[in-house]
């Protein structure tokens, strides 16, 4: 690992942030204000070595000496007079300005920062990030033996690390609960395996692969609550018929049955494939004689459940187990039986269930009679057969992509017919038939079903009913999953989704409305809504290459997103829904080299740099928070409302999946850095004295028109 030292510098930044409003004509105002824009933005660039920036600055003083402008403030020379910050004489201070790149940071006052050594480095340190938290556990070597560090405390010395996920791929890794406060992992001392848990040994196991330990030997996990650790142990010995069984254990104690590892007489992989309870205190696995793969049990909690069942399936509240059972019979061939709680509800050929996200509905896909010349299959839900769902299963007629509503009420599923056409089949109700029909999803209030559709040549999409014009549905943002075509909020039901060029102009389908781009827009990109569903955005890109940030449709002239060959980071909306940021280079393109961030449509110059790592409103809402690389050097630098707070060289690339930044629920940050000794966890505390109103000039999420 590359050892980089941390810096924590103490500085103040005090660039003054400008006031533009919409549909204003740029004032003599306006115009000294962009001068201050322009001359902090040179003072930045010459500050990090640009000799044309430094050059330009020295000229713009001599303009400012010979024709000095009224309410202006001078200050120290660059090469280390001193420095005041700059203020708005009556209005509140504001982030950035005039300042020394080498100077200390000086964190807003009431700003807490603290530093967690986590981890001593060393050559060849091996670490793992918890999800939430910040939480880091490292693999290093003491002497000639291994060590897990967690939060900078050794474990005990083993001769190996091995394996510690669930996955059983055979890396080594620690385990983390999703709470992340929780790890876990395995150790090997001479001829047994020992599992360690939050830093106590839970159990030893001296069972192993004919005398050797992989990473099969130790594959952890945690339940969704982050009570339970759950191990699946691979084991293998010659003197066993069979050969090989994967034994599991629920924390620390093993259970009823062993299961067979390899492959069984149905074709299915052996092992254990395991079925959680939603609220992680239970679980479900079939185990297979590992001697005779034909013989096996339910297993339920531990023990071998009184019947027998397979792919098991636990309902929304824990509280009941589904299972299915097929069975042969001379003469008849196989029959399906639907289970819960091992007491049958349904039989037929063949089953195959769906359960509700909440309530108790029960939706299966019944073969009837799939042993006749004629095989029919229909819907079955909660014990009852749907009219109008039955068909005849032959030459491709079929139904697929079962789905049900959030709320657990509704459910749909496509349709395919014998011209081989597609129709959305909802609550006892065929749709509009079409040559193509996918991504079948319901709104967040369950109360519509979305879908994309293809016909005579044509896209389309269809939200509550409503087909819109030709829309190709590319997937709405890069960074959010849009199940593949449309973007659904989290809340309020809406449903979205850029429509691209398909013989018409570029348009938003929104809420089953068609919405034409702004004036002169050639495309748009990154759809998303706001948490509460209230409010929506996406960049627009216009003539010239300049892209925009819209919101609820209207264009938001103080955004600059870059260019598609040079973009700016996605923009971000905060939990409470009340406010919007995105990284922004000025509104007004210029030759320098320059960069800000858009609040509530007010762009504040920062900072120059080629685009903020990460980008995030606090959990509160009050504070927005950003990273952004250090020039020349490999480091982050994090701002809180325009301030800088903290800096420190950089553990995991800013682009990495791990989470090396994580909001806390009650607004404090953690950020994951190092020096050239340690690993470190910084943790941040922001100031009452600034927030989002403060960079904002106080307003919210309000689209104002030009």
């Amino acid at each position: 690992m590359h050892v980089r030292k941390l810096l924590v510098r103490l500085f103040e930044y005090a660039l003054p942030l400008p006031i533009l409003l919409f549909g204003l004509s740029v004032s003599c105002s306006a115009q000294s204000v962009w001068q201050k824009m322009k001359q902090n933005v040179l003072q930045q660039q010459c500050q990090q070595g640009l000799q044309k920036a430094c050059q330009a600055l020295e000229q713009m003083k001599q303009k400012q000496a010979q024709q000095p402008q009224p309410g202006q403030e001078r200050h120290g020379d660059e090469a280390g007079g001193s420095r005041q910050p700059l203020t708005d004489h009556g209005s509140q201070h504001q982030g950035g300005g005039n300042r020394d790149e080498s100077g200390p940071i000086h964190p807003p006052q009431g700003t807490k920062v603290s530093e967690t050594p986590l981890a001593p480095l060393a050559p060849q340190a091996k670490f793992f990030i918890s999800p939430h938290g910040v939480h880091v556990a490292t693999l290093e070597n003491s002497g000639s033996r291994a060590v897990i560090y967690y939060e900078g405390v050794p474990g005990p010395k083993f001769d190996d690390i091995i394996g510690g996920s669930s996955n059983l791929g055979g890396e080594v890794s620690v385990a983390f609960s999703p709470d992340g406060k929780r790890y876990a992992y395995c150790g090997r001392s001479g001829s047994e395996l020992v599992v360690m848990v939050d830093g106590k040994e839970l159990m030893r196991s001296s069972e192993s692969l004919e005398g050797q330990f992989n990473g099969s030997s130790c594959g952890l996990g945690f339940t969704s609550n982050s009570r339970h650790v759950f191990m699946m142990q691979n084991v293998r010995t010659s003197t066993m018929r069979g050969g090989s069984f994967t034994r599991f254990f629920f924390d620390g104690k093993p259970s009823a049955l062993n299961t067979g590892s390899g492959t069984r007489a149905d074709g299915n992989v052996g092992g254990v494939h395991l079925s959680l309870s939603p609220d992680g205190n239970h679980y479900a696995y079939v185990a297979t004689d590992p001697a005779d793969e034909q013989k096996w049990a339910l297993v339920i909690d531990g023990k071998a459940a009184p019947y027998r069942g397979g792919n098991p399936q636990w309902t929304a509240d824990s509280q009941h187990l589904y299972t299915t059972l097929v069975n042969s019979i001379p003469g008849k061939g196989q029959v399906a039986e639907a289970m819960l709680d091992g007491k049958p509800i349904l039989r037929a050929d063949q089953i195959r269930l769906h359960l509700a996200p909440a309530g108790s509905m029960l939706v299966a896909e019944v073969n009837a009679a799939s042993y006749t010349p004629r095989p029919i299959k229909f819907l079955v839900v909660d014990g009852k057969k749907v009219a109008g769902s039955e068909i005849v299963n032959l030459r491709g007629v079929n139904f697929d992509q079962v789905t049900i509503s959030p709320d657990g009420k509704h459910y749909a599923a496509r349709y395919t017919n014998a011209q081989g056409h597609q129709y959305v089949f909802v609550d006892g109700k065929a749709g509009q038939e079409y040559q193509n029909v996918d991504h079948l999803v319901f709104t967040s209030d369950s109360g519509n079903i979305t879908y994309t559709a293809f016909s005579n040549g044509k896209n389309y999409a269809i939200i509550a009913d409503q087909e819109s014009n030709t829309c190709f549905t590319a997937p709405s943002s890069p960074v959010i999953d849009t199940h593949g075509a449309l973007m659904i909020s989290s809340a309020g039901g809406r449903a979205g989704t850029i429509c691209g060029l398909t013989g018409g102009a570029p348009a938003i389908y929104l809420d089953g409305k068609t919405l034409p781009l702004p004036n002169g827009a050639l495309g748009a990109s990154d759809l998303r809504f706001s948490p509460d569903g209230k409010h929506y955005a996406y960049g627009v890109q216009l003539q010239g290459g300049l892209q925009r940030l819209v919101i609820d449709g209207v264009v938001q002239m103080n955004s600059n997103l870059g260019t598609p060959s040079i973009p700016r980071a996605h923009y971000v909306f905060s939990p409470d829904s009340q406010h919007i940021a995105v990284d922004s280079a000025p509104p007004t393109p210029t030759s320098e080299f320059a960069s800000g961030i858009f609040v509530d449509g007010k762009y504040s110059p920062v900072v120059a740099n080629p685009g903020m790592k990460k980008l995030e409103f606090t959990a509160d809402s009050r504070h927005i928070v950003w990273a952004q690389g250090v020039p020349s050097r490999d480091a982050l630098r994090i701002f809180v409302d325009g301030k800088a707070v903290a800096e420190g060289d950089t553990a995991v690339s800013p682009n990495s999946n791990e989470s090396w930044w994580d909001m806390a629920p009650g607004g404090s940050l953690s950020v994951l850095v190092q020096d050239e000794n340690n690993l470190k966890r910084i943790t941040i505390i922001p100031s009452n004295e600034t927030s989002v109103a403060s960079l904002s000039g106080g307003g919210a999420l309000v689209a104002k028109r030009d």
